[in-house]
């Protein structure tokens, strides 16, 4: 056929073996059209109605990372990405697990919950060797003792060291480190090893790479 098709009421073709509908116009289908097989498209598929699939609606992905609108936004894709991109959810709920928390949404109830874990403080009452990025509540009721700085640590680990008995004043935690280590305050350099004579205190140790940054 090499003009126009126009079709205003059902259109019904019993295949022939070897023989194919090749239209080269445009073709207009007003009533209901049934392809019982594949349909093979060298074009774009423009329409103003919904898509279905199996009789379900079909929709584009949850956009992640603007508000923003984008006019490539409605393209139907596969990928799954950030930004201008879609994201398809397969299963029943996502789960992003990161430092100390977990957050689970739940795809079927539309429920969302956050678990957070918060570490637990290490007590001592007598000398140990401290490790990085942990907080420590400190007894020095029956006597002063000595803590030690850890060995291995990288820039930004800290120490936390709190007067659990408010008996700082009356018998010192003394701080020292492995290294010959210096700690400094916003004034300058700290005589080490580090006392802590202040009570009901709390003092916070960050290595810089270069030395021990006291905050109290």
């Amino acid at each position: 056929m090499t003009g126009n098709l126009n079709v205003t009421g059902d259109l019904v073709y019993d295949e022939v073996v070897g023989r194919n509908i090749n239209i080269t116009g445009f073709s207009t289908f007003i009533g209901v059209s049934t392809f019982k097989d594949n349909v093979f498209v060298d074009g774009d598929i423009d329409f103003a109605g919904d898509l279905y699939k199996d009789g379900r609606l079909f929709v584009t992905g949850v956009g992640i990372g603007s508000t923003a609108i984008n006019p490539e936004s409605g393209v139907i894709g596969t990928k799954i990405g950030a930004g201008f991109t879609d994201i398809n959810f397969v299963g029943t709920g996502l789960t992003v697990i990161g430092y100390g928390s977990t957050v689970v949404i739940d795809l079927n109830n539309l429920a969302v919950r956050a678990d957070a874990t918060i570490p637990p403080l290490t007590i001592l009452n007598s000398e140990a060797t401290l490790e990085s990025n942990t907080g420590y509540l400190t007894d020095t009721v029956g006597a002063g003792f000595t803590v030690i700085l850890p060995l291995v640590k990288n820039p930004g680990d800290f120490v936390e060291l709190h007067d659990t008995e408010v008996s700082w004043d009356i018998n010192n935690l003394m701080v020292a480190t492995q290294n010959n280590e210096q700690f400094k305050n916003y004034s300058g350099t700290i005589d080490s090893p580090l006392a802590c004579d202040v009570s009901g205190a709390t003092v916070k140790l960050v290595w810089t790479n270069t030395y021990w940054r006291v905050f109290a």
